[in-house]
């Protein structure tokens, strides 16, 4: 059973052809929706990187010389996750423009290399094709064997007589309502635990540990985008800009159920929800029966998270872009956030806070990425 389609109809024949091996029968199922294409795009347009981001990373390591850099020094020059610069470091040390020596990379001097766009292009041009034709597969009305043995140029493609589209669905029912509700219930009744960082980058991008004075506790989120217990009731809460009141009561659950003894609640201001977040930790800390302060105010605009690849650039696209205005109350908070995408804001911001006095903070998301 594939919960997500491959990214090529080849792929998937390699994959289901061992659904067979060794028994008498196999039934080979595809459950595919809208997010195959977006993860598809994402691996297709990432494997590649634009050239300005390779010419950064040997402007970076031509400025190094002898010296050379780290990958996660790189981390810190170019907007790309680790696996991502090592990837493009690989191939610019296969194609003579880059070295390794030992844990550092150094530039290749007149190496002669230059940006190979025309094969990259034909590359992502290939694996477009594939994407599409995986994405027809099922839906043209063919035989789903004929599609995949011509997709294999098989010299004598025939119709299976077996499958979905020759003898009809055999899998066609709508699940049992009373399944998915008994699911459901056990996605809602699980909160998602937010690890503790204990290391982040410097600004050279080495990693240091976090001293315990600035350090949070174990935190909680209710969801991860798209799944089916909470994330559909938060997707509507986000967009129209007020959250169920069962929403509250989940938060406030959650933080009960791990024996978290909250005094206070404050919130993280979203650039994104004006003020949705800062009346939900009101509500929040109702439904707690404590303080709701506003301690967190934005010092300037920065780009959002999302569009930080490692760690290096998150925290610093967080570093000096959040302030705390008073002293926190005495006790544990509870620091507020909608969405946990990097985990590195409720991380620094919550540093802050104990810095600022605050005895423990608990981060508290509504989804977590992670």
């Amino acid at each position: 059973m594939h919960f997500q389609a491959p990214g090529s109809v080849v792929s998937y024949y390699q994959q289901v052809g061992r659904a067979g091996r060794g028994v008498d029968h196999a039934d080979v199922v595809l459950l595919r929706g809208g997010e195959d294409r977006r993860i598809q795009d994402f691996f297709i347009e990432q494997a590649f990187p634009a050239r300005e981001r390779v010419r950064a990373v040997l402007d970076e390591l031509e400025t190094a010389g002898g010296e050379g850099r780290t990958t996660r020094e790189l981390m810190g020059v170019v907007n790309l996750g680790m696996g991502r610069i090592e990837a493009m470091l690989k191939i610019l040390d296969a194609e003579g423009a880059v070295r390794r020596s030992g844990n550092r990379w150094q530039a290749v001097p007149a190496g002669g290399w230059s940006y190979d766009a025309d094969r990259y292009e034909q590359v992502t041009a290939l694996r477009r094709a594939e994407q599409r034709a995986m994405a027809n597969y099922g839906i043209d009305g063919r035989c789903l064997m004929r599609v995949l043995q011509e997709e294999l140029d098989e010299p004598d493609p025939r119709d299976c007589g077996r499958c979905s589209v020759c003898a009809g669905p055999r899998f066609a029912r709508p699940p049992s309502p009373v399944l998915v509700e008994i699911a459901q219930r056990h996605l809602r009744s699980r909160p998602l635990e937010l690890e503790v960082r204990k290391m982040a980058p410097d600004e050279a991008g080495t990693m240091r540990k976090i001293p315990e004075d600035a350090r949070t506790e174990t935190g909680w989120a209710l969801a991860r985008p798209g799944d089916g217990g909470w994330w559909p009731a938060i997707e509507r809460g986000l967009s129209a800009g007020w959250l169920d009141d069962e929403i509250v009561v989940a938060l406030a659950e959650a933080l009960r159920a791990s024996e978290t003894r909250a005094d206070w609640v404050t919130s993280v201001p979203s650039a994104h929800l004006g003020g949705v977040c800062n009346e939900l930790g009101e509500r929040l800390a109702a439904e707690l029966g404590v303080e709701y302060v506003a301690l967190v105010e934005r010092t300037e605009p920065r780009p959002p998270q999302r569009e930080m690849a490692n760690a290096v650039q998150q925290v610093a696209n967080v570093r000096g872009a959040f302030a705390i205005t008073t002293p926190p109350p005495p006790g544990t908070g509870v620091l507020l956030d909608d969405r946990r995408l990097s985990g590195w804001t409720l991380a620094m911001v919550g540093g802050q806070l104990r810095r600022a006095g605050a005895q423990a903070v608990v981060p508290v998301a509504l989804s977590t990425l992670s």
